[in-house]
């Protein structure tokens, strides 16, 4: 059976696979992503290897391409990305230093439309179309499937929705911009308010479910960054379904797992604030994939499966 290397750079880890054509998830590696780039692709390199040696020691097909899903916009020609706020890559050659890695053929995309492509692949909405895909994490993951492919857009930069504007001159986004829907519903953001207002913790101990424990202990500001947060991602997503129409949504991300109500007000939202023939037949689903879905879609995306 063919396999696939696949690859998730996202902002908060990386992870690195071996796909076999029935979305097999084989020989995992994970690092940390941290911001010094000579260190994370030290990392990433070590990470690759050790994939594929697992695979080696299973008696795995050795892979025939690698897929790539990125944090971030990758250019038309599919070499590099743009200035991503979560990884230290922006303007690297990265498909080529992977290719020169590997020796593989590389196909690097957004990790939202990879995403978004797993899910539509294997997912609870598998095969709805169009498929909108909304990802809360470090930032703000998305994917557009129409016609059973991603949409890019002409530049190839389409679906950054996280940095669209909620707040003109609002609070700074982690891009560096004033106002975006990350800076108020990204989880990066939502984890930055809380050390800011509420003191700083061990590190690693601030996160979004350390957040919400705060607030069900009754912490008035650990509340107040929550209740922005719902009032920003409910905006988002009523937004996104008015000018998208979509068959269904699926929601996931490392903020609805930490903070699993954060579903419930969004889909509320979304019946409150759109009309009956927007939101009637429209489906919210769960992640099926979570971050196996980036993987799946990576793979997809060097057409050498599926």
């Amino acid at each position: 059976m063919p396999t696939v290397l696949a690859g998730d750079l996202g902002g908060t880890k990386c992870r690195f696979a071996l796909i076999t054509e029935d979305f097999g998830v084989h020989c995992v590696e994970r690092v940390d992503t941290v911001r010094d780039r000579a260190n994370f692709l030290d990392n990433m390199r070590a990470a690759i290897r050790a994939t594929l040696a697992g695979g080696r020691a299973a008696g795995l097909s050795p892979p025939v391409a690698f897929g790539v899903g990125a944090a971030g916009v990758v250019g038309i020609d599919g070499e590099s990305l743009g200035d991503p706020p979560n990884l230290p890559l922006g303007g690297f050659p990265l498909r080529s230093w992977l290719q020169e890695s590997t020796g593989l053929p590389v196909a690097l995309l957004n990790d939202g439309r990879a995403s978004a492509w797993g899910e539509y692949l294997r997912g609870h909405a598998s095969r709805r179309d169009p498929l909108l895909c909304l990802f809360f994490g470090t930032g703000i993951g998305i994917g557009l499937i129409t016609d059973g492919t991603p949409y890019g857009g002409a530049a190839n930069a389409a679906g950054e929705i996280g940095h669209t504007i909620y707040k003109p001159g609002g609070r700074e986004c982690p891009c560096g911009a004033l106002g975006h829907y990350e800076a108020y519903c990204g989880g990066r953001s939502i984890v930055e308010r809380a050390e800011a207002a509420l003191g700083a913790k061990d590190p690693g101990v601030w996160d979004v479910g350390a957040v919400v424990a705060e607030a069900d202990r009754g912490s008035e500001l650990a509340s107040m960054i929550l209740e922005e947060a719902a009032l920003a991602a409910g905006t988002m997503v009523v937004n996104a379904a008015i000018l998208l129409n979509p068959s269904a949504i699926v929601l996931g991300g490392g903020v609805l797992t930490g903070w699993p109500a954060l579903r419930g007000r969004i889909i509320a939202a979304v019946h409150e604030h759109t009309d009956a023939c927007i939101h009637r037949d429209l489906k919210f689903v769960e992640s099926l994939g979570g971050s196996d879905a980036i993987l799946w879609g990576a793979a997809a995306a060097t057409r050498a499966v599926w």
